[in-house]
C-alpha cells in the first residue's frame, strides 16, 4: 500500500471482530497511524512510525486504521491483520488508561519496555492502557533515562503533557 503524500488512507478489516495489525515501513520517512472510531473518526489510539520500522497496533470492532503521511513523499507500507480479542487483565494487577499528548512540532520518541516504542507525532494524541509501574523511557545521547512511571496518580482518561512532562525531567536529570 502506497499513502501519497499530505494524504491520508483508511483500512479496515470489517470481516474481524477485533484484530492486531502489524504494519512495515518500506520507506525511508515516518507515517501516522491511528484507531478511529468507524462512527464519527474520534481517535482512540495512535502514533508515529519510522522509517524501515515495523509496529503491532490492536484495533477494536469499532475502530479502523487510519494512515496519515504528513510527508512531500510517497510513502510505503506492508500491512497485514491477524485476528486477536484483547487480553484480558490478569486479576489483581491494576491498568489505567490514559492518553499521551504531544502538543509540540517535532516527533517524541519514546521507549515503554515491553509494549512498545512509540513516536508520538507532532500535535497528536497516543491513547495507552499501562500497568501500574510500567515505566515510560526516553532516549538522550544514547542513554534511557525514566519520563514517567505509571502510578495511581495518573486519573483513568487523564492526558499526560509529554512534552512538558520531558522539559520538566531533563532539568530535573541536568542534561
Amino acid at each position: 500500500m502506497t499513502v501519497p503524500p499530505g494524504q491520508s488512507i483508511e483500512m479496515d478489516f470489517g470481516n474481524m471482530d477485533s484484530y492486531q495489525a502489524t504494519i512495515k515501513n518500506k520507506s525511508f520517512r515516518g507515517v501516522d497511524i491511528a484507531v478511529v472510531s468507524k462512527k464519527n473518526g474520534e481517535q482512540f489510539r495512535g502514533f508515529g512510525i519510522g522509517s524501515k520500522s515495523k509496529q503491532r497496533i490492536m484495533v477494536e470492532k469499532e475502530g479502523k486504521l487510519l494512515f496519515q503521511n504528513r510527508g512531500e513523499k510517497a510513502v510505503s507500507l506492508a500491512v497485514s491483520a491477524e485476528e486477536k480479542s484483547f487480553p484480558k487483565q490478569p486479576e489483581g494487577i491494576v491498568y489505567k488508561n490514559f492518553t499521551l499528548r504531544n502538543n509540540t512540532a517535532k516527533s517524541i520518541p519514546l521507549i515503554i519496555p515491553t509494549v512498545m516504542n512509540p513516536n508520538l507525532s507532532p500535535f497528536s494524541n497516543s491513547g495507552v492502557s499501562l500497568k501500574i509501574g510500567q515505566e515510560i523511557l526516553f532516549r538522550e545521547k544514547g542513554k534511557n533515562y525514566v519520563l514517567l512511571t505509571v502510578s495511581n496518580d495518573i486519573m483513568d482518561g487523564e492526558k499526560v503533557d509529554v512534552a512538558k512532562l520531558l522539559k520538566e525531567r531533563k532539568k530535573e536529570l541536568g542534561i
